[in-house]
């Protein structure tokens, strides 16, 4: 079974996995009970339920009766829980810990190694060691070549071209295309989906729209044998993008809502598994405490079987008190059973309400974007259509951050989105809708920010690029606009910058667009330092 249960995780076929296990886990010994958790762990992690899966993997550490390799798989898997939550620190401490059993054990290193290398690298990746994780990611695949370890090579492939990008398309291209063509000999026909869909977003990026149809295309015919239903979600939904750049606004609509409803079915899917591990702990934890209430009977009426009489009576109390405790246990499930159900419905209405919400919100974003435009197009003065124009781009931008973020349910202020993404798309908009060209140049490093802060720095931004596509006057013919983004520390640094000779903002202090930086530059809680129309903002990386 564990070798079907390894096929099964290997292929993404998790939810199956998931109900053999529960299933099956109570006709094994301890020693199997706990590989069996290993793999749960890693289902529960796949699936997102990572409270559950972080719960588990604290009760297998615990457990004395755990061997070495368990363990060392374990921590990997750990690893991966706190990387995806952003504990950088107990990561890397997980990372250590498996990296000191492997030493110990090299017999392990065969069927373990290529995957601590994978999780290794990605760790370094996400915290800005792209050199180091590039690195890792080229032993990986020296070792999986050298043991022929096939099922991770194409993750290693794939981890390569994610190392190139931004900075070698073409290698990045290769080493998806490499991947591709690994999981296609595996039949691995999920993964095959996953990687048509992202050399799609490749060429999206590259505004290749003929290629990007061409692989989403490819992933949307074989979708229907995917069970993943965020896997099938994400195909849809990049078929909605794509149609929505080239302007093909019903087509992009029709993917969008085949994309929602599948998104609305994991959603409903990880719920039921949700009450489903809740509803499993609970009969653990009964059964847990039937069995030491068992042992303390036993001990208790070898004690007392001094007399029969004595015996009796015991015996006489225990019966009862058994009795007793069934009684309440059968109307506390009950009562959950009940609870469970209430719950549901709640968080089903509640669901509801909050898409129902990002719908309105921006429905209303688009209205108000309409109206603007409507105003505009009515106003004889230029002047004012420069200022509704203006006022369209700050919506605009407002408009593209709720793009990135939706409220949930689930709802947590610290949910973070990827600076560079939102600044890319802001500076897009301005590219689609000004008369005049420019060229942009950025340097961005990965910074995540909550919404509140994103904002800020969105309209930040958007206004010097406003600046400079109004005032900037180049020597050269085309408008050259740079923008820095790093970490230093605990602070973030913006630059920013233009090829112009003259700063408008430098006759007229009072100006809305010199207010708004000001504002946002406050409201970031940083300060600036301005030469013409160079910027430098400093701030700190807070995620409050």
């Amino acid at each position: 079974m564990k070798k079907d249960l390894e096929h099964k995780i290997v292929y993404s076929d998790f939810k199956s996995a998931l109900d053999i296990i529960n299933k099956n886990r109570e006709h094994y010994d301890d020693l199997k009970k706990n590989d069996l958790d290993v793999i749960k762990t890693k289902i529960l992690t796949e699936f997102g339920l990572y409270d559950e899966a972080f719960k588990l993997s604290q009760n297998l550490i615990d457990n004395p009766g755990i061997t070495e390799e368990q363990k060392l798989k374990i921590h990997v898997e750990r690893a991966l829980i706190y990387e995806i939550n952003d504990v950088d620190k107990s990561c890397f401490s997980e990372l250590k810990k498996a990296e000191a059993i492997l030493l110990k054990h090299p017999e392990f290193k065969i069927k373990n190694y290529t995957n601590f290398l994978i999780r290794k690298s990605s760790y370094y990746r996400v915290n800005g060691f792209s050199k180091k994780a590039y690195e890792l990611a080229l032993q990986a695949k020296k070792y999986a070549e050298s043991v022929n370890d096939k099922v991770n090579m194409p993750v290693v492939e794939l981890i390569l071209g994610l190392g190139n990008r931004k900075t070698n398309s073409e290698a990045e291209l290769r080493h998806y295309n490499r991947a591709l063509y690994l999981y296609k000999q595996l039949n691995h026909y999920e993964a095959v989906i996953s990687m048509y869909s992202n050399l799609s977003c490749f060429y999206l990026s590259g505004r290749e729209y003929k290629m990007a149809n061409t692989y989403i295309d490819s992933a949307i015919a074989i979708s229907s044998k995917s069970s993943v239903l965020n896997y099938k979600a994400d195909v849809f939904q990049t078929k909605s993008n794509i149609l929505e750049k080239q302007n093909r606004a019903d087509s992009a609509l029709y993917y969008y809502k085949i994309a929602s409803e599948l998104y609305r079915q994991y959603n409903g899917e990880q719920r039921d598994l949700k009450v489903r591990e809740l509803e499993i702990e609970y009969n653990f934890d009964k059964e847990k405490s039937e069995k030491q209430l068992l042992k303390k009977d036993i001990k208790t009426t070898r004690i007392l079987n001094v007399t029969l009489f004595i015996l009796v009576l015991i015996l006489a109390f225990f019966a009862w008190q058994i009795t007793k405790n069934k009684r309440k246990i059968e109307i506390q499930k009950q009562k959950i059973a009940e609870n469970n159900i209430t719950l549901k419905t709640n968080v089903e209405e509640k669901q509801f309400l909050v898409q129902e919400l990002n719908h309105r919100v921006k429905n209303n974003l688009a209205v108000i974007l309409s109206l603007i435009d409507f105003q505009k197009d009515q106003a004889k003065n230029e002047n004012y259509k420069s200022i509704f124009d203006d006022l369209h781009q700050r919506i605009k931008t407002i408009t593209i951050a709720h793009e990135f973020y939706s409220y949930s349910v689930n709802y947590n202020d610290n949910d973070l989105i990827e600076a560079s993404n939102y600044i890319n798309k802001i500076i897009e908009s301005h590219q689609n809708s000004t008369l005049r060209t420019f060229r942009y140049i950025n340097d961005i490093e990965p910074v995540y920010f909550n919404v509140d802060k994103i904002l800020s720095l969105g309209l930040l931004i958007n206004e010097l690029v406003t600046n400079s596509i109004k005032h900037a006057q180049p020597e050269d013919e085309q408008l050259v606009i740079l923008l820095e983004l790093r970490k230093i520390n605990n602070e973030v640094e913006l630059n920013y910058s233009d090829n112009g000779t003259v700063f408008n903002f430098e006759n007229n202090n009072n100006s809305l667009g010199l207010l708004i930086i000001e504002g946002m530059v406050k409201q970031l809680k940083g300060s600036y330092t301005r030469e013409k129309a160079n910027y430098k903002i400093i701030f700190p990386n807070v995620r409050k």
